[in-house]
């Protein structure tokens, strides 16, 4: 935090004394050098003040110098976006630098910066995806719809979706290793663990498209 703040105000003295010596610029340069110095004086004040922390939800109502999220628990915090010092980053198997552009209604996002209320001033965006992990015991397989009823320890009822996108394994019980394994190898019983990706949107009804599964043979129980 404390090298945070000294960068921050090195770049202001930088600022501070090349104004002084450009007495020969234009005044629209001069203007602009004193905006960025007035910003990052107040930057420098608000993190002597404030410690970063990092709020993660789901994007809404886009503009261009804020935007909403929602979190998982359903408080909602207003973002502020600064063209100067608000950064912008997706992660996926590397992290990627973005543009206030890139980001769209619903997206999932990892919000840093300062905090004062239910108020972010975003240092940095990160674009993400969340991903929801459970397990249970398949009760029912529907083969026309390629869709598993899972009911987990909770005796919560899930419908998961099995695409063709979706990354299917199962244990082999004999040699106890993973194997690819169609859907019509699932059936009742068997107990499957699955990811999914979570969205916004609300879901009464407990049905989700799975990333990836991992069946196993009830068979594997009883050894």
């Amino acid at each position: 935090m404390k090298i945070k703040i000294f960068v921050l105000t090195l770049f202001l003295l930088i600022f501070i004394t090349a104004s002084a010596v450009i007495g020969q610029d234009s005044t629209g340069e001069l203007e602009e050098i004193q905006e960025f110095k007035d910003k990052l004086a107040s930057k420098v004040a608000e993190l002597q003040q404030n410690e970063d922390k990092a709020i993660a939800g789901f994007a809404s109502d886009i503009n261009e110098s804020s935007l909403k999220i929602i979190t998982s628990n359903n408080e909602k915090y207003s973002v502020e976006l600064d063209d100067l010092l608000t950064k912008y980053f997706s992660i996926g198997n590397s992290i990627t630098e973005k543009s206030k552009e890139d980001i769209s209604e619903d997206d999932y996002l990892i919000v840093t910066g300062p905090v004062n209320g239910d108020i972010i001033s975003a240092n940095g965006i990160y674009i993400d995806t969340q991903y929801v992990s459970g397990s249970g015991i398949v009760s029912q397989t529907d083969q026309s719809n390629l869709a598993l009823t899972i009911i987990t320890l909770e005796n919560d009822t899930f419908t998961i979706d099995v695409e063709t996108s979706t990354k299917k394994q199962i244990i082999n019980i004999k040699e106890l290793k993973l194997d690819n394994v169609g859907f019509s190898t699932i059936k009742a019983g068997d107990v499957v663990h699955f990811i999914y990706k979570k969205s916004n949107e609300e879901n009464k009804n407990n049905r989700y498209s799975a990333d990836k599964i991992l069946v196993v043979p009830q068979e594997y129980f009883s050894k």
